[in-house]
């Protein structure tokens, strides 16, 4: 049996809109031919798939089933197309990049700045995520590749991962926080105000477990969530200015607010190493990325070796862990 692509794709507007007006104005089509398309779609399938009344049209049950495929055949063909045009001549398509909250900030955003001034044909769409959900979003086509923490994503074989590097991180409050008169804090000191940024994994609970009392395991997602979760770390920035929040961050993502006097590291004297991670790229083994995906991965590579290059001009102190009590 040959299905037209085009007729599943009337049929779910149709089902989003249920009105045939609607859906038809939507698709730039007339009613009639509308009526027609899923009528001829009914008749090749066999099978009713809509309930028609004067008020509105409601998928069938075989319709609902028939439709939950047709959403995945249509957005496999639209994929399909979209990366072919990619790989024609590196300039049409639409490039689908997922980043994880930190990446996003510190080097895809400025590599789309440099990519789209040396290609403005290029169309992007870029999706900013916490670590979870950007993997969902790769996993689930979503995105042509993602750009994070992957440490745990070199275990999936379904990926390729190409490493960025590592980038440095440091803990910091608003300048005039309560923490910066204390010339020694301890763990159990970081523990009374609340910790805010983005999700991170399992591996790199160790960051945070031991300042953060309202952290936890987030069963859903597999990872780990601070006592305040948020999406971003431009969210997490604002709230530790007006707060008594602390966060973790990269070092060119607070150098402005320090010298604006708005941030403050914190020397933590237990820590002997600050925290590191491994940043890169990754993509679905089938796949071939496009010359445009390649070209915006050599940009990101670029903005990281910045930010590395950075890190030596904002980093506070480290010092030896405290002893444990017993």
């Amino acid at each position: 049996m040959n299905i037209d692509l085009k007729l599943l794709h009337h049929a779910l507007v149709l089902a989003r809109h249920r009105h045939f007006g609607q859906a038809a104005a939507a698709m730039n089509i007339s009613q009639p031919t509308l009526s027609r398309n899923i009528a001829a779609l009914e008749k090749q399938l066999g099978m009713k798939l809509f309930e028609r009344s004067h008020r509105d049209v409601v998928p069938t049950p075989a319709g609902e089933d028939v439709l939950k495929m047709a959403e995945e055949l249509v957005g496999r063909a639209e994929s399909l197309s979209n990366r072919l045009e990619l790989l024609r001549d590196g300039r049409g398509g639409r490039l689908r990049v997922v980043a994880g909250a930190y990446m996003d900030d510190i080097a895809v955003q400025p590599a789309a700045i440099d990519l789209i001034k040396a290609n403005p044909a290029i169309r992007l769409e870029m999706l900013e995520r916490e670590w979870t959900a950007a993997l969902s979003s790769l996993l689930s086509d979503q995105a042509d590749f993602a750009v994070a923490d992957v440490l745990a994503l070199r275990d999936m074989r379904s990926l390729r991962v190409d490493s960025l590097g590592l980038l440095q991180g440091v803990y910091f409050c608003r300048a005039g926080h309560p923490l910066l008169a204390r010339p020694n804090p301890q763990p159990a000191d970081l523990r009374n105000y609340p910790l805010v940024m983005p999700g991170m994994s399992l591996s790199r609970m160790s960051f945070i477990a031991d300042i953060d009392s309202g952290m936890r395991i987030d069963e859903r997602g597999g990872g780990v969530l601070p006592s305040i979760a948020v999406s971003s770390f431009r969210s997490a920035s604002d709230i530790v200015a007006e707060t008594d929040a602390i966060s973790l961050g990269h070092a060119t993502q607070i150098a402005e607010g320090i010298a604006a006097k708005r941030f403050a590291l914190l020397h933590l004297p237990w820590i002997r190493k600050l925290p590191s991670v491994e940043m890169g790229v990754a993509w679905k083994r089938e796949r071939t990325l496009p010359p445009a995906a390649r070209a915006f991965i050599d940009l990101i590579r670029k903005h990281v070796r910045k930010a590395q290059a950075a890190e030596s001009s904002v980093a506070p102190k480290t010092g030896r862990r405290p002893a444990r009590r017993s």
